[in-house]
């Protein structure tokens, strides 16, 4: 789908306005990546001009990850996605409470005997904006980005005091509120990261290249790892049983 076909559906459509779409649009038909990452969806603005760039490429899914709130926005992504007729690409992920905790079933599924197999080639971060949310969604998402592949933040400078009078950021620290947590995750976690070497700023979008070279898996230790495995789970189960027998005496009494 080209981009000018995509905007006549999204245009007016929060929270990507038409340039930033574009530039989202550009950078898939150019980089050309086939599994993509996107943590805070909204409306499902970002990932439709995504998946239209995947479609204009000719392969390529989308795992997109939010809130259930999201489900109560309007419209919301699965419109969006009729809309448009791109939901072959995009798989939506509704969280309970965190998309750190999906992360978390993702890495669980792609890790075996201590590896983890990379299965992303880009990750578009745009969702909680703050250092407890994102500073973790990044160090999880980088153990899936493949080398070679990039990972973007949204509102690099937005500050939780442009959202005050909204009861999570009240309840923040001054010294929270005033401070830019994207600007400080790229900062302090991304550009030291030995794994990154190519990083731009344009005064809203944040990205970096994982190097080519970088390491995806540790180094062959299955049998620690087994014994590791072996020891967790022994305990667990001696735990079980230890809750178990004190349960049925406490009933038993």
């Amino acid at each position: 789908m080209t981009f000018d076909t995509a905007l006549q559906h999204l245009e007016h459509v929060p929270h990507i306005p038409p340039d930033r779409g574009k530039l989202l649009y550009e950078f898939i038909r150019k980089q050309q990546p086939r599994h993509i990452l996107e943590l805070g969806f909204a409306h499902g603005t970002s990932a439709c001009y995504m998946a239209a760039a995947l479609e204009e490429n000719g392969e390529g899914r989308i795992t997109t990850i939010d809130s259930v709130v999201a489900k109560g926005r309007e419209p919301d992504i699965h419109t969006l996605l009729e809309r448009t007729g791109l939901g072959a690409f995009v798989d939506p992920v509704f969280a309970e409470r965190s998309y750190t905790w999906e992360l978390m079933k993702l890495l669980e599924r792609h890790t075996h005997e201590g590896r983890t197999e990379a299965q992303f080639d880009f990750v578009f971060i745009d969702g909680g904006h703050t250092w407890d949310s994102d500073g973790f969604s990044f160090l999880l998402a980088d153990r899936l980005l493949r080398p070679g592949g990039w990972v973007l933040f949204d509102d690099v400078l937005w500050t939780p005091a442009e959202s005050a009078g909204e009861d999570w950021v009240e309840a923040m620290p001054a010294e929270e509120r005033d401070t830019a947590h994207v600007e400080k995750i790229f900062n302090l976690l991304v550009v030291p990261h030995p794994s990154y070497d190519s990083f731009e700023f344009d005064g809203t979008w944040a990205w970096a290249r994982k190097t080519p070279d970088a390491v995806t898996a540790a180094a062959d230790r299955s049998d620690v790892v087994s014994a590791i495995y072996e020891q967790t789970s022994a305990a667990r189960r001696s735990f079980l049983v230890r809750r178990y027998l004190k349960k049925l005496f406490r009933i038993g009494g």
